[in-house]
């Protein structure tokens, strides 16, 4: 009896010892012996461990002591880091790894130990470009890249930026944004961050640019290193944190963003946002990705344009927010001026937005509105006059939508113009969001309408009046269509009318073609 009982207590030690062993590692691997780990001379503050005859670390700390991002995939249990242009693929496990295209079979898989994964050192820092040695005498993994950085990982920033200006760059990335940061001060600093940097903002935190003094910001990304700004969180969400603000005292031409991605920001604003009053403030974007972000990847209010040197822009993942929004773009009227075109799909709303505080909106420069591969969406009225007099030019293809009590008014408070010209292949189409008779304004021209008003190839559709003239402005209208409007195609407050603009143009089930008084 007692031996038996003696047997089953053995037993019961030599599971518990099993399952104790399964904690700490997994069926892959056994634990031998803790290691120390440096990168760049400095240690790497985690538990590192020897498994099998390899180091293994924990996988975000040294992603992001490499200055990589780092996606967990949980339904597959993946990971993928990157770096530049480098993607490194991982799986829980599994032995079969990949470099970009290229397969690796490593000698022990990634781990689960003690609940977080551990990832084998020496291939993912050669993987990311960094050089790796081992001190068999101090017990210690050395981990070398090629720069000479004497900052620790992960400086962290709040507050407001050093007189001088500061520059976050790949030495001391990640960098970690835990509370609002102000660029701005008496000596306009400038915050410069630098190709390969990460920065990783806590919930809630936004970088202000030029709030309440002179201040620029630049990011300097490359197409093989770009800026990456970021989370601070695993599985992060649209509108984690709040964004990148400019404001009107912006220095001028320190206003930039070149080769990064922006993710997980927004919520009230766009992930991007420029905002000014009198002072016109103008952003460069350029070869940069927006993804999940809430509201707007890049919203421009009042007075704020996207420069001419912006180009190849990659907005998509963006989401609605109790604020509204979901759109790639969303902008006031000066802000619609020749936008590029880009990848824009894969929004809630594919369109680029126009939308402002107020009820309406007004272009008072000239202004063109280039042909997108998304159409512009109105909310409001858009007025295009002022002591400039000037002309809103719409290029051939371009497809506008209009929400509403929503219209396009010209020459109504002083003077403007409006040329439409599209062709046969690629006509202007003016329709409405609801497509029903009567859900948007039309095309108005007012008192003040210049010379330059002429509709060429325009197809107008389910508007109140698709055309308002405040007179006979004679042939402003050819090779165009009118349709579906819920009172008249064209209505011209005057009597006095010799033009026949049923000649060359088609009218389809208006409720009349042509009013006049």
């Amino acid at each position: 009896m007692k031996l038996s009982v003696i047997r089953c207590m053995l037993a019961v030690l030599l599971i518990a010892v099993c399952v104790m062993r399964a904690g700490v590692a997994s069926a892959s691997g056994e634990i031998q012996k803790s290691v120390a780990v440096k990168v760049n001379g400095s240690n790497l503050d985690v538990e590192a461990h020897l498994i099998d005859g390899r180091t293994m670390v924990p996988l975000r700390a040294i992603f992001e002591r490499l200055s990589a991002t780092l996606e967990w995939e949980a339904t597959t249990r993946t990971i993928t880091a990157t770096k530049g242009s480098t993607v490194v693929h991982l799986q829980i496990d599994h032995v079969e790894a990949r470099i970009d295209d290229r397969t690796s079979t490593l000698d022990v898989p990634p781990l689960l130990v003690n609940g977080s994964t551990y990832v084998p050192l020496r291939f993912v820092s050669e993987a990311l470009g960094a050089d790796v040695d081992f001190d068999s005498i101090t017990n210690t993994a050395i981990v070398s890249t090629d720069d000479s950085c004497n900052l620790p990982g992960g400086q962290v920033h709040s507050g407001t930026i050093k007189p001088g200006g500061e520059t976050w760059g790949v030495c001391g990335s990640p960098h970690f944004v835990k509370d609002d940061f102000y660029v701005e001060g008496n000596d306009s600093p400038n915050l410069v961050i630098e190709a390969g940097a990460v920065v990783r903002f806590e919930k809630g935190t936004s970088i202000f640019v030029g709030l309440n003094a002179p201040g620029g910001l630049v990011v300097e990304g490359t197409e093989k290193d770009p800026a990456i700004l970021t989370a601070d969180t695993a599985g992060a969400q649209p509108g984690f944190w709040k964004g990148i603000h400019f404001y009107e005292q912006t220095v001028k031409g320190r206003a930039s963003i070149e080769f990064a991605r922006i993710e997980y920001a927004g919520g009230e604003n766009g992930a991007v946002t420029a905002t000014a009053g009198t002072s016109p403030v103008e952003l460069t974007v350029s070869d940069t990705q927006f993804m999940h972000n809430a509201y707007a990847g890049i919203q421009l209010t009042e007075n704020t344009r996207l420069s001419s040197q912006s180009k190849k822009l990659t907005i998509t993942g963006t989401k609605t927010s109790p604020s509204g929004g979901g759109a790639p773009i969303i902008t006031a009227a000066y802000g619609t001026n020749k936008l590029p075109d880009g990848n824009y799909k894969g929004n809630d709303l594919d369109v680029i937005l126009i939308a402002a505080s107020m009820s309406s909106t007004t272009i008072n420069t000239n202004t063109t509105w280039n042909k997108l591969s998304i159409p512009y969406q109105a909310k409001i009225t858009v007025y295009v006059d002022g002591p400039s007099s000037p002309v809103l030019t719409i290029v051939p293809g371009t497809v506008t939508i209009w929400e509403k009590l929503s219209g396009l008014t010209v020459g109504s408070y002083d003077r403007g113009g409006l040329i439409a010209k599209g062709t046969k292949d690629q006509p202007i189409i003016f329709t409405s969001e609801l497509e029903r008779p009567g859900s948007w304004d039309g095309i108005g021209a007012g008192p003040y309408v210049g010379k330059d008003f002429r509709l060429d190839f325009v197809e107008i559709k389910d508007a109140l009046n698709g055309i308002t003239l405040p007179e006979d402005l004679g042939p402003v209208l050819t090779n165009s269509t009118i349709e579906n409007s819920k009172e008249y195609g064209i209505y011209i407050k005057s009597s006095n009318v010799s033009t026949n603009y049923l000649v060359g143009n088609a009218f389809r089930n208006n409720a009349q073609d042509i009013y006049t008084l």
